[in-house]
């Protein structure tokens, strides 16, 4: 969602347009309990959930929110930068570009409602889930692109279902539209490029302190990490829009397994994907070294573009099917999977075996 209203709106008018459970019945008991074996333990735990979380840019940050709502029983935080409330788009890209770009007509009541309905049909975790999440928001006052009332929005879609002191909403830094940092990036009131800002605000620390509560300093892990390309495929039916390869930073603390370790998955905006940026997002949105100093993995999949999604955006409108924002979505549904792969210690790449 990183260009201008007018820009994305041209491009899209110039568009045409678990697993089955195999029960065994035995013919008798065993004479012997000791002979039958153990249920094997949970491959995902609440001390587990609580050491995932995500955050995002933009169309990043929309689909941030979409992730945490439809995986709330997995996902214990969520971080938004100019983003939106869940379903803000009710899968109409011209609801997206109008309403969830402005501001005007917000009905927070309505998605409310919405987010009920989808988890008691199962669509989403329950609701309950979303109670004990933490919630980091932030809007610029200076962004030109997203307006301050959607991610007021988003602060009060939250409400009914979080409690108050969960939920930060940062609105007094002036940056342009983009994903501000200390010294990384253009000026800090210039709007495009990378989308990344130098504007002396640490948006990955204020971030992640809020959602795992107060953390090591960046620069305090000795032995550092290492940037890696991670293959995503397999994650991600066809049609995800999803590239084949992403990056993953892996702190030298977290190299021999993922069990002590936490997970968090950033989303990029619009155009700030690597085929547009390379590895930039990753390298200086400030995450890594937070994560370095604190056992966190940060996996950065990307987005590819496509005559649907010509600025490689995410897919916050319904670009990948109707069911974009639930867990059988597309891209969420590849995200669960992440997710599963990081509670079976199995996400790292080969090389790191």
């Amino acid at each position: 969602m990183q260009f201008r209203v007018s820009w994305l709106r041209s491009s899209i008018q110039n568009v045409l347009l678990g697993a089955a459970t195999l029960a065994i019945v035995a013919c008798g008991q065993s004479e012997n309990e000791e002979d039958i074996p153990p249920d094997p333990p949970p491959i995902f735990d609440e001390e587990l959930g609580q050491r995932i979380t995500v955050s995002g840019i933009s169309s990043g940050g929309y689909m941030a929110v979409q992730a945490h709502v439809a995986l709330s029983d997995r996902v214990a935080g969520v971080a938004a930068v100019a983003g939106g409330p869940y379903h803000c788009a009710e899968g109409s890209v011209t609801v997206a570009l109008g309403r969830c770009l402005s501001g005007d007509d917000l009905d927070i009541a309505g998605l409310v409602s919405h987010t009920r309905d989808a988890a008691a049909a199962g669509q989403i975790a329950g609701v309950e889930a979303l109670a004990d999440s933490r919630i980091w928001i932030f809007h610029s006052p200076k962004d030109s692109v997203v307006s301050l009332d959607v991610s007021a929005g988003l602060v009060d879609f939250y409400d009914p279902f979080v409690t108050g002191e969960r939920i930060r909403f940062v609105d007094d830094v002036e940056a342009a539209h983009g994903w501000p940092t200390l010294e990384a990036g253009s000026d800090c009131l210039t709007l495009g490029g990378d989308f990344i800002n130098a504007c002396g605000f640490d948006t990955a620390g204020e971030l992640l302190n809020h959602l795992y509560g107060t953390l090591h300093p960046a620069g305090h892990a000795v032995d550092g990490g290492a940037l890696l390309s991670i293959e995503l495929a397999d994650y991600f039916d066809s049609g995800s829009g999803i590239a084949d390869d992403g990056y993953i930073y892996v702190p030298d603390s977290c190299r021999p397994s993922e069990d002590s370790c936490k997970l968090h998955i950033a989303f990029h905006g619009c155009r700030q994907g690597a085929e547009f940026i390379g590895d930039r997002f990753a390298v200086n949105a400030g995450l890594n070294e937070w994560a370095s100093a604190n056992q966190i993995v940060v996996l950065y999949p990307q987005v590819e573009s496509s005559l649907l999604n010509p600025q490689g955006c995410w897919d916050w409108w319904g670009y990948t099917g109707s069911n974009y924002d639930q867990r059988s979505g597309k891209q969420i549904a590849g995200i669960n999977a992440i997710i599963t792969a990081f509670a079976k210690q199995a996400l790292y790449p080969p090389e790191m075996s």
